[in-house]
């Protein structure tokens, strides 16, 4: 068997497998190889987009690496020598474990983890090069590989339509009609029991489709394979009473959501009691906006007891300076705005844990939520200066995802980390449309802030940025996570080690807070003024 020294892995992107002949190749399967020692073995692989994405069952049985799948919930665990990997459909997330000290560390994608036909992608450049910082074992990928050698293409299913399937969902079921291309025109009638399904230019496989096990929901199908169309008549449980299509763009599959009775008229019962409690929520509406006054500023000093933060260049900590600022802060608004209560997630050096501290912001009803940090860089020191104000929102540039991956490493000093393994990219976008109504305000914040602190402090203003701070996760208000300087640039290490830095720093946060009260409560005054024009 091959030593670790002895293992070299080559990527060639061979011909490229259509999924139709009639129409142009929408998704793009890729012959991929390995070599250990002498051996060479053909993985699949997968090109979205121009990006090659890897197997990752595959390459763990290329160089003998055990793997786990967890179906259930869709996750993959590669176990190397001295780590655990574990990865999870649709996330960018990768979850890292040394197995000498159960310590556990996150690293966030480029791109999502793919999942096509129970087979598990890894964007090739990224996940091998996480690998090889875990087991070195001479694995590269350049682009001049992608076009080493040729081999023949996988021959494509001369079928459009190779098969059917159903699932259920809370609110009926879903009918997958499998697809190896994107379909073109297609048309859906469902009348007196019977869901027909006309497709346009395609070839079904009465073979495949005669196979599906008929069942109380789909209890039988015919197929009519005509010159110019196929149509697919689905006998279904008289309790369907809608059938809506839509195609999956990742899979090119067309999906049919069938909705049954007793569904639609819940749904429908529902929304009758939203509408008879629209008049009294207009009563009350008055009350809310009087609740939603800027009452209560949680103020989230970054890291803390066994959880240092970054260090600088001359040892300064970043709990420490966040605490500072955190305290400063807090003590200009109960001064200054007597009609503002400050709730603080650590008043001392003690380690609160991320998810506590969205939680007792909620819990004291917070209006606003500002988490103190301080930022670095991996070399020290460093030229690299100046402040930035984060929104929590799925980061879109290399430096925000490094960022916020190094401020989530305080997830290490926690018990439990499984409870991160759900932040999903998918999770992030719900989340920032969930947020909606307290997101136009983090930025009305962070506009201002960002444009004192840049004229008060003189320094570099790197500007708003998006990132996934697991630290706003849970703040149910107006939130902003603020990189006050770089403990890595020995200038501004000493302003942010220093009771004047941290007190200039303060104020100028606290002028915007003061301007941000200020539009806030103005804005609230115009929607009742506007409310009171439609009554």
């Amino acid at each position: 068997m091959a030593t670790q020294r002895d293992r070299r892995f080559l990527i060639a992107a061979l011909l490229l497998s259509c999924f139709t002949v009639a129409s142009p190749v929408i998704a793009q399967h890729i012959s991929l190889r390995v070599q250990v020692g002498d051996r060479i073995t053909s993985v699949n692989g997968f090109d979205r987009s121009g990006v090659a994405y890897v197997s990752v069952r595959d390459f763990a049985a290329a160089l003998s690496y055990p793997w786990v799948n967890n179906a259930e919930r869709r996750k993959i665990e590669l176990r190397l020598p001295n780590h655990r990997v574990k990865a999870t459909a649709r996330n960018p997330f990768l979850v890292i474990t040394d197995v000498a000290t159960s310590t556990s560390s996150v690293v966030q994608l480029q791109e999502s983890i793919l999942f096509l036909d129970s087979l598990y992608y890894a964007p090739a450049s990224e996940f091998i090069a996480v690998l090889e910082r875990l087991a070195p074992s001479g694995v590269l990928l350049t682009a001049e590989s992608r076009v080493i050698a040729r081999e023949p293409a996988v021959t494509a299913s001369r079928f459009d339509i190779t098969g059917v399937g159903i699932e259920t969902r809370s609110n009926g079921y879903l009918l997958t009609i499998k697809a190896t291309r994107k379909l073109g025109y297609f048309d859906t009638i469902l009348r007196n029991g019977w869901l027909y399904v006309t497709v346009d230019a395609a070839e079904a496989d009465t073979v495949a489709l005669s196979k599906f096990k008929t069942n109380d929901i789909i209890r039988k199908i015919v197929v009519f394979q005509y010159p110019a169309s196929v149509q697919l008549t689905f006998q279904v449980s008289p309790d369907i009473a809608q059938a809506d299509p839509v195609v999956d763009t990742q899979t090119d599959n067309l999906l049919l959501a069938l909705h049954t009775k007793s569904s639609m008229d819940k749904a429908e019962a529902e929304r009758r009691a939203r509408e008879a409690k629209q008049d009294s929520l207009r009563d009350k509406l008055q009350v809310q906006r009087g609740r939603a006054k800027l009452d209560v500023i949680v103020i989230d000093a970054g890291h803390g007891g066994k959880d240092p933060g970054t260090i600088g260049v001359t040892g300064t900590r970043e709990k420490d300076v966040a605490l500072g600022v955190a305290l400063k802060l807090g003590k200009l608004i109960e001064e200054n705005l007597k009609d503002v209560k400050v709730v603080y997630t650590r008043s001392n050096d003690t380690f609160i844990e991320l998810y506590q501290r969205g939680r007792i912001a909620n819990d004291a009803n917070g209006k606003l939520f500002i988490s103190i940090h301080c930022n670095s860089t991996e070399r020290k020191p460093s030229p690299a200066n100046g402040f930035e104000i984060y929104l929590l929102r799925p980061g879109k540039t290399q430096n925000a995802i490094d960022i916020a991956a190094k401020e989530n490493q305080a997830i290490e000093f926690e018990d439990n980390k499984d409870r991160y393994e759900e932040l999903t990219e998918e999770f992030f976008i719900l989340l920032t449309m969930r947020q909606s109504a307290y997101m136009k305000y983090s930025e009305l914040f962070a506009e201002k802030a960002s444009a004192i602190m840049a004229d008060r402090l003189k320094i570099q203003n790197s500007g708003v940025k998006q990132a996934g701070f697991y630290v706003l996760v849970g703040a149910s208000m107006p939130n902003v996570l603020v990189e006050t300087g770089y403990l890595s640039n020995r200038k501004e290490e000493k302003v942010l080690h220093s009771i004047e830095g941290q007190k200039k720093i303060a104020e100028a946060l606290f002028e915007g807070v003061r301007q941000y009260k200020v539009a806030y409560e103005e804005r609230l005054q115009e929607g009742q003024v506007d409310e009171s024009q439609k009554n």
